[in-house]
């Protein structure tokens, strides 16, 4: 039985999203227009986030890798009230494009932490793409805390660079992905948001947060100190009321 391990990272680009979350949209708007105007301050804190989370895994013994989840002891009647859930097939309306979810309520440093409780928050959902690729997918999913876009991308990078370290992806593969992916995965970072009346803020910081995510995504790529971690970006449209398991593109980067 392993420990949790008392000295986790918690990094800068984790307390930016947090710091985000007590914004409301107009504060929201101000700071995505400035990160338009300087994204090498987040791309920064991806890179760093990347690696203090490599050189912490790579400097201790961690857990060894946890088995999938066990499908036969899922309580069902639980299972249907849940918009995503294990083994389940996820649409995008007029798109070839659909993945299935094999986890929910992923932390990627969770079982490394000495308590779980506190707030943080992780990934709705991981799952693979349903494509010959078989590309990971990360997904983010708007909550009464996390009300736009942008704070789920902060949410969704954080993660990303929290879960794509080779140690870290060694180490989860086989619970999360079920052994699919290889040692340098580039992940899918999904947005999945609700159809709710556009507002003028809340349309605009959407518009602010896809410039964001395709700017950002064209610099981390282009980056030489990380390999590809990320794939795309993509927003997405759920019908909270009824989702039946199809949702709508917004937009992809």
């Amino acid at each position: 039985m392993f420990d949790a391990i008392d000295d986790h990272p918690c990094t800068g680009l984790r307390r930016s999203y947090e710091r985000a979350r007590a914004f409301g949209f107009p504060e929201q708007v101000r700071e995505c227009v400035d990160q338009l105007g300087h994204p090498e301050i987040v791309v920064g804190e991806v890179l760093e986030a990347f690696h203090r989370v490599e050189e912490w895994a790579r400097s201790r013994e961690l857990p060894p890798p946890g088995e999938p989840v066990d499908v036969s002891a899922i309580d069902l009647e639980e299972l249907s009230r849940e918009d995503f859930y294990s083994t389940r097939e996820i649409t995008v309306v007029g798109r070839r494009y659909s993945f299935t979810c094999l986890a929910t309520d992923v932390d990627p440093l969770g079982d490394l932490r000495p308590s779980r409780t506190g707030g943080r928050e992780g990934l709705d959902f991981v799952g693979l793409t349903c494509d010959a690729r078989r590309t990971p997918v990360l997904g983010t999913v708007q909550s009464d805390r996390d009300t736009s876009t942008y704070l789920l991308l902060l949410r969704g990078l954080a993660c990303l660079a929290e879960m794509a370290p080779e140690a870290q992806v060694e180490r989860l593969n086989k619970q999360f992905f079920l052994g699919a992916v290889g040692r340098r995965p580039a992940f899918d970072l999904h947005l999945v948001i609700w159809d709710e009346p556009d507002g003028s803020e809340r349309t605009t910081l959407e518009q602010l947060t896809h410039d964001l995510a395709e700017k950002l995504k064209l610099a981390i790529r282009q980056h030489g100190r990380v390999p590809d971690i990320l794939n795309d970006i993509v927003c997405l449209r759920m019908n909270r009321s009824r989702f039946d398991g199809r949702l709508r593109l917004a937009w992809r980067v």
